[in-house]
């Protein structure tokens, strides 16, 4: 609040609340991962802003660790089309809500935002055993 003799002016500089926005996304990325075999095991959300303030985001990366439950063929070729079919299944999970420039939770429908195809960070496979892989997507926006 800025005091003047006569004058009273309120200032709010409404930043964008990074803790509360990572557990509702982690929450809803988890939840509807596991409809889709994905048994999520850590979340990471790193925000980007474009401005000074913290007040509007220019971009965010989500990385997702998990052991996929679905169906994985161990030859190559088939493995390499498995695993992209995968991450094409992942994406349209965690692009089922997205955060807005603006800091809030919405439908990607109702969004100008966009995603990357994913990044594979790292994978620890073993057949019939082991299927945890580490993927990163990238969100922007359109202006």
């Amino acid at each position: 609040m800025i005091n003047d003799r006569n004058t009273k002016i309120n200032v709010f500089i409404i930043m964008i609340n990074e803790e509360v926005l990572t557990e509702k996304l982690k929450y809803l990325i988890t939840t509807n991962a596991k409809l889709k075999q994905f048994d999520v095991m850590k979340i990471f959300i790193d925000f980007e802003y474009a401005d000074q303030n913290r007040e509007k985001l220019s971009a965010y990366d989500i990385d997702v660790e998990f052991d996929y439950e679905g169906a994985l063929d161990f030859d190559m070729y088939t493995f390499a089309h498995d695993i992209q079919r995968m991450s094409e299944k992942l994406r349209d999970v965690v692009n089922e809500y997205v955060i807005s420039q603006e800091g809030k939770i919405v439908s990607r429908e109702n969004s100008n935002c966009y995603t990357t195809e994913a990044m594979v960070y790292h994978i620890s496979y073993e057949i019939d055993t082991k299927h945890v892989f580490n993927l990163g997507y990238k969100f922007n926006y359109e202006e």
